[in-house]
């Protein structure tokens, strides 16, 4: 999730978002620094949280 960020910070022209004019919605929200980002959030809210709990049980188990 940070090196999307940091990848939109570095090359902001990539970002249509900040210049739309005459770009579609697909043009807009398919964006490879925005993906990045997305792909991070998705991540940590649905993949994280069940890897911590296994390495947890793993560790209170003797």
């Amino acid at each position: 999730m940070l090196a999307g960020v940091a990848w939109a910070f570095l090359q902001p022209y990539r970002l249509t978002l900040l210049h739309p004019h005459g770009q579609g919605f697909w043009w807009l929200a398919i964006e490879p620094p925005l993906l990045v980002i997305l792909a991070g959030v998705v991540f940590a809210l649905l993949v994280a949280p069940g890897v911590i709990e296994d390495l947890e049980d793993q560790e209170d188990r003797p």
